[in-house]
């Protein structure tokens, strides 16, 4: 309940446990095997993984970064 609640009140950055709700992957297993291979965004605060919601989001749409997405977006709205 505590994860779903924090991901209610838009905290800035989610815990492990979170994010794995958040992104609907199978295991805790799962998620540090991306960070392991680099391949998903986090931050390390202290000894602790964090995740920014915008930073998943980007993720998740096959954007390396925001600011990437961002770009893109950009670049879309000018040739447009």
């Amino acid at each position: 309940m505590h994860a779903v609640y924090r991901m209610l009140t838009r905290e800035p950055y989610l815990t492990p446990a979170e994010a794995i709700v958040y992104l609907k992957l199978g295991s805790l297993s799962a998620l540090y095997r991306l960070i392991r291979e680099h391949r998903l965004p986090f931050r390390r605060i202290g000894r602790r993984y964090r995740f920014e919601r915008a930073d998943l989001d980007a993720w998740a749409q096959g954007y390396d970064s925001v600011l990437e997405q961002t770009r893109a977006a950009r670049r879309l709205k000018q040739a447009g």
